[in-house]
Formats: structure tokens, C-alpha cells, sequence
């Protein structure tokens, strides 16, 4: 999913996509429902709270070592659990016209 911005339509990315065989799909810059990866940065900030909970994470450094360590745990089955939820949410937005009154 791309939402305009420059690194997304540099010949490098393009190229590499191409060669992968994926199709460029393009996407509202500020709709963050529809886009998955804002669900898996919540997944994220819940376990990272979780840990906060019994963990002193108190500096700079320890925080980028958890926020790795949390990236590291995702699976593709996680991620992959998210992109199916797209279609309530994109009918919800279609069902109110296009609007944001809905709830994802």
C-alpha cells in the first residue's frame, strides 16, 4: 500500500516490486483504518505496556531494544490476520459515502 510519498515512487522501490511480481496498490495518505499496519503498531505498543508492567525500561537505549524485540516476536500469521479485517472497514466507509463517520 502506498500513499504518495516520494520514497514509494523512487525507481528502486518501483523496480523492486516489479521483480517481485506485487502490483502497486495505491491508498489514501490519511486513512490509518485502512491500513494495516497501523493495527500491528497497536499489537505492538500492548505488549510493549505489558512489559513496562514488570520491566524498568527507563532510557533511549532499552526502549529501541524492546521495540525490536517486539518487532522480532510478530509473526506473518499475526499480519496476516489483519489484511481480511480491510473489507468491514473499507464497507463501513462506502456505507457513510466515503465519510469518516464509522467505526473500524
Amino acid at each position: 500500500m502506498e500513499d504518495n510519498a516520494p520514497s514509494h515512487s523512487s525507481h528502486y522501490t518501483t523496480w523492486e516490486r516489479q521483480k517481485e511480481g506485487i502490483s502497486k496498490v495505491d491508498w489514501p495518505p490519511n486513512l490509518p483504518d485502512f491500513n494495516p499496519i497501523e493495527h500491528i503498531w497497536t499489537l505492538m505498543k500492548s505488549r510493549i505496556q505489558t512489559r513496562r508492567g514488570t520491566e524498568r525500561i527507563t532510557t533511549q537505549t532499552q526502549m529501541k531494544s524492546v521495540l525490536y524485540e517486539e518487532w522480532a516476536r510478530i509473526t506473518i500469521q499475526e499480519i496476516n490476520k489483519e489484511v481480511p479485517k480491510l473489507l468491514p472497514i473499507i464497507a463501513g466507509c462506502i456505507a457513510v459515502n466515503g465519510g469518516n463517520n464509522f467505526h473500524a
